[in-house]
């Protein structure tokens, strides 16, 4: 039995390994960025985003047969959208606000039934203390239970959409859903302690600690006028918002990554972050940043960042990227596309082709497992 590392020692450096997937058969979706994507059992549902105009598609990925397939949605399907927000509850997806075309936001509401690839647009009722979410793009959108949290983005104050006035956002919406379908009404909680400041293209995460402890929701990072590195939480039960103090080395502020649960661990992946200055350590200017494809990874138990040894050659990792999508599912972290920060047009960007996994634990013996039965036209869990 190995000995028990010495109290305050650094824990041992994880070694997870990036697989890339090929071979996969299908229609495969356009390169892109700013699509969004969320698991059902062990298929990957992707929507939205584009490069050279924003697109209305949606594709779906199976895991465990490695192909692509389109289904045959109907119902009222939303515009293109990207940079929206992206939940699952079951077989039932909601879809909020999002930028439709260039300076122009959205904040209409969307439920696609899975089990028959059916769009409905919703209609919540408006908060009984204030006006409903305004348009917006790049916010967090996370399902609690029977509600949503919706935090933060970015708003368009000019009525010219070619005239952009941004502002950043930290608000707070509560959505309560109905069971199997539809929505009650939109809320604007009372919150505790001091909110997080405003921002754009952060990541939300929901931790349920193992003790039965209450959950909490994680922001990270985002973009404010330069990149943000700092992490927020707000306890579900209290609305308490808290800057809980972290160890070990932090990661660079970044925006558009993504990040993502496996067990008590948050993994932080790519997006753009501020280039320094080798020599002093200071951050240029934020008109410099670039793209990334380093690995975080926070311990939620500890709110430890904990060390990770990868592979360093360049064909056994993917390659740097921003405003791609990730999903968890099992003990895999599934990245897809997204840009890799070349050519700066905002509708003309050069895209990434390429699906990846992170293995994060030694994957468990196969089991006899029922898995999901999707086609084009319906989808059984």
């Amino acid at each position: 039995m190995a000995a028990a590392p010495p109290p305050g020692a650094a824990p041992p450096a994880l070694q997870p390994r990036w697989k890339r997937v090929v071979g996969w058969s299908g229609p495969v979706p356009r390169p892109r960025h700013g699509h969004r994507a969320v698991a059902i059992k062990e298929l990957i549902v992707v929507f939205g985003g584009g490069n050279e105009g924003i697109v209305d598609e949606l594709h779906v990925y199976n895991t465990a047969t490695n192909q692509w397939f389109i289904p045959a949605v109907r119902g009222d399907v939303p515009p293109g959208c990207a940079a929206y927000g992206f939940v699952c509850d079951g077989t039932r997806l909601l879809v909020f606000g999002g930028m439709v075309e260039y300076g122009k936001y959205s904040n209409d509401l969307y439920e696609l039934q899975a089990s028959r690839w059916e769009w409905k647009r919703l209609k919540a009722k408006t908060p009984k203390n204030g006006p409903p979410p305004c348009p917006r793009l790049g916010h967090s959108f996370s399902l609690v239970g029977t509600k949503c949290y919706l935090f933060g983005g970015l708003a368009n104050d000019s009525e010219d959409p070619k005239n952009n006035i941004p502002r950043y956002l930290n608000d707070l919406y509560i959505l309560e859903l109905r069971p199997g379908s539809g929505v009650v009404s939109w809320d604007i909680p009372i919150t505790y302690g001091v909110l997080p400041p405003p921002r754009e293209s952060h990541t939300a995460v929901v931790y349920g600690e193992r003790d039965g402890r209450r959950s909490r929701l994680l922001i990270y990072g985002g973009m404010s006028g330069c990149r943000l590195g700092d992490l927020w939480t707000l306890d579900i039960e209290t609305l308490t918002w808290n800057k809980p103090t972290l160890s070990g080395v932090a990661p660079l502020p970044r925006s558009l990554h993504s990040a993502t649960t496996i067990g008590n661990k948050m993994y932080v992946f790519g997006g753009w972050v501020p280039l320094v200055m080798d020599d002093v350590k200071v951050a240029t200017h934020e008109k410099e940043w670039k793209c990334t494809n380093t690995l975080a990874c926070l311990n939620l138990d500890s709110m430890c960042w904990e060390p990770l040894v990868l592979e360093t050659l360049e064909d056994n990792v993917p390659r740097a990227r921003a405003g791609h999508c990730a999903v968890a599912i099992a003990s895999r972290l599934y990245i897809w596309s997204g840009r890799d920060g070349y050519r700066k047009a905002w509708n003309n960007q050069v895209c990434c082709k390429d699906l990846w996994y992170l293995e994060t634990e030694r994957p468990p013996a196969p089991a006899r497992v029922q898995l999901v039965r999707a086609n084009t036209t319906s989808l059984e869990v």
